[in-house]
């Protein structure tokens, strides 16, 4: 919809209404949405701290663990978050020894496979139990346990059976997550599903490693239903000391990592959304226009006023041949006309009908019709009056005596 106005001048103006200026911007304004929700994902995300990533100590999103440290600071479990290797090695060495051996429990998240197999081992040899969250193959490989994961878990709900006396008091727990399986004598399997267990804990000369792949009983949509709050804590309130290790890019040693290690985990998808959102818009601006379309001008060009701005057009740019051309074009249907020839007679059998009935040496007629360049103004005015005297003599030729 649009206002009109009456002007005296100009008669009916238009003016855009609002909704036509949107439409006109649509595609800037959905490239700012795009860059808005690159932005807002950044933020959410945040740091290594933990805030906005899936199982985070500092994520209140349904996704993060922030209700399970709540309530194991409740139960008089102290919870440390790291985000160095250094940091969490250093409060290991002075742990208070509650678990028999060395600095307690430590749960690590490295959904980024930052660590390397050195740091892995180096993990387990000071650690009295390692809680290992989805822990991925190369993880796995570098503790040297024989634990590997067989599928993905979704919406499913199991109980431990497995004789982990931390586990008794749980009947029904979530598994959505990872299944694992391992083929250990002495492993220890709970939480079964379809396709694997949710837990499976093995030693490692002399440290426990648990493998938890039902982290989805950890998160904080979860941790109130079923018996998840139950079995959070049976397997992370055994010690009064938890060290939460959040790998980071500064844990990598030099010269090792990728480029997508080396980022935030959000840049890869605002790349892709970006990607995306540009691929549309070439879609959508690029699309073909179709043929083109004939429509009645509005007001009357008179035929001449065509041909001086054309003649205009090609003097400004000097463009001498281009204008002789279209005389030519001109002159060559007219002769083929009064001569009898058909409108598709090519150039050479107009020049022979009119060399015949002019008497004209064929090459001066074709020097005039197609050859000649025209290298200034008075050259091109010389050969346009040419074809107009052959076309007078042409039609002398023919009309009758």
């Amino acid at each position: 919809m649009t206002t009109t106005a009456r002007d005296g001048a100009t008669g009916m103006v238009t003016t855009p209404t609002l909704g036509a200026t949107l439409r006109r911007a649509r595609f800037w304004l959905a490239l700012a949405l795009v860059l808005a929700l690159g932005v807002a994902a950044a933020l959410v995300v945040g740091s290594g701290s933990g805030e906005g990533r899936p199982l985070g100590p500092a994520n209140a999103a349904p996704g993060g663990a922030k209700a399970l440290v709540e309530v194991l600071g409740a139960q008089g479990v102290d919870v440390t978050v790291t985000t160095r290797f250094d940091a969490t090695t250093d409060r290991l060495a002075g742990g208070d020894g509650t678990d028999g051996s060395g600095g307690g429990t430590v749960v690590v998240d490295d959904a980024d496979g930052f660590l390397v197999a050195e740091q892995w081992r180096r993990l387990a040899s000071e650690a009295s139990h390692l809680v290992l969250l989805a822990p991925g193959p190369a993880a796995l490989e570098s503790l040297g346990v024989d634990v590997r994961a067989t599928a993905e878990v979704t919406d499913a709900v199991a109980s431990p059976s497995c004789a982990l006396p931390a586990l008794r008091q749980a009947s029904r727990v979530d598994v959505t997550g990872v299944a694992y399986d391992s083929d250990l004598p002495g492993a220890v399997r709970c939480l079964p599903s379809d396709d694997g267990h949710g837990l499976v804990e093995v030693e490692d000369g002399g440290t426990r490693v648990t493998v938890v792949g039902a982290t989805g009983a950890l998160s904080n949509g979860s941790i109130s239903s079923d018996d998840d709050a139950a079995f959070a804590l049976a397997l992370l309130g055994e010690s009064s000391e938890l060290t939460w290790y959040l790998p980071s890019a500064d844990d990598l040693p030099e010269g090792s990592g990728t480029l997508a290690t080396l980022t935030p985990s959000w840049v890869t998808p605002s790349l892709v959304v970006l990607l995306l959102a540009g691929v549309a818009a070439m879609v959508w601006r690029g699309r073909r226009l179709g043929a083109l379309v004939v429509e009645r001008l509005p007001v009357t060009v008179r035929a001449s006023e065509t041909t001086e701005g054309r003649a205009r057009l090609y003097e400004r740019s000097g463009h001498r041949g281009h204008a002789l051309d279209q005389l030519r074009i001109g002159t060559l249907g007219r002769l083929a006309r009064v001569t009898g020839l058909s409108t598709t007679a090519s150039v050479d059998e107009v020049v022979a009908r009119v060399a015949v009935l002019t008497a004209a040496d064929p090459r001066g007629l074709r020097h005039v019709l197609v050859d000649a360049d025209p290298v200034d103004d008075r050259e091109l005015v010389a050969l346009s009056d040419s074809l107009l005297d052959l076309e007078r003599a042409v039609h002398r030729a023919v009309a009758p005596s």
